[in-house]
């Protein structure tokens, strides 16, 4: 399969006020080839829709394969499991590499890549997410909790978490921590298969940790 990058450029009328621009969807991004692509992705410049006619700004989410050659990572972005996103990924599973993940959300999907750059197991994280939430239990009482995401400034990491009502907090997380957890969750991990593309999440984590397996 060819992964090299590649975009359609398509019309796209303003929902706000109907001018219609000429749009790039990427079905294919790899940042090894173009790095700059990369960036874009992070700094939420590739994924949206900007109307200079009367100032809208939105989201643009839709299908796209995300790949790292020199990393050997395949992140397949899709915000629905239709049949079709399934036919693709079992093409996609075809192509070798280190990491494959499904991602559901450009917020997903900017976290793997930054999990990744900095040589952390995705599934920890995850693991990491799940023994937090017990610090936001006052938080969560009332409040509704809508995702807690990795984030890293420096050398410093912490997790971003997201509230409805609060917004949006930070909470520290040091390395000692990430090594301690890895130790805690290498056995579990061991036992269980991790082939093709899987969605890692904090649900994926929670079934395993509060499973008695």
């Amino acid at each position: 399969m060819d992964k090299l990058t590649k975009f359609t450029r398509e019309e796209l009328a303003c929902p706000r006020c109907g001018k219609v621009h000429l749009c790039d969807r990427y079905s294919v991004i790899n940042v090894t080839e173009k790095p700059e692509l990369k960036e874009k992705v992070l700094l939420n410049k590739l994924f949206v829709f900007k109307c200079d006619a009367c100032g809208l700004t939105a989201p643009l989410t839709y299908e796209s394969v995300y790949v790292d050659t020199k990393k050997k990572l395949l992140f397949y972005l899709t915000p629905e499991m239709t049949e079709e996103a399934k036919k693709s990924i079992a093409m996609w599973d075809k192509v070798e590499a280190r990491q494959k993940r499904i991602v559901t959300s450009l917020n997903d999907l900017k976290e793997k890549i930054l999990i990744a750059d900095n040589l952390l197991d995705d599934r920890i994280v995850e693991f990491m997410k799940i023994e937090h939430l017990k610090q936001l239990e006052k938080e969560m009482k009332d409040d509704n909790l809508l995702d807690i995401l990795f984030d890293y400034k420096g050398q410093q990491y912490y997790f971003m978490v997201f509230f409805e009502k609060k917004g949006i907090g930070r909470i520290p997380v040091s390395r000692e921590y990430y090594r301690e957890a890895e130790h805690r969750y290498l056995g579990k991990l061991a036992r269980r298969e991790d082939h093709g593309f899987r969605e890692i999440n904090m649900k994926w984590a929670g079934d395993i940790v509060f499973s008695r397996n």
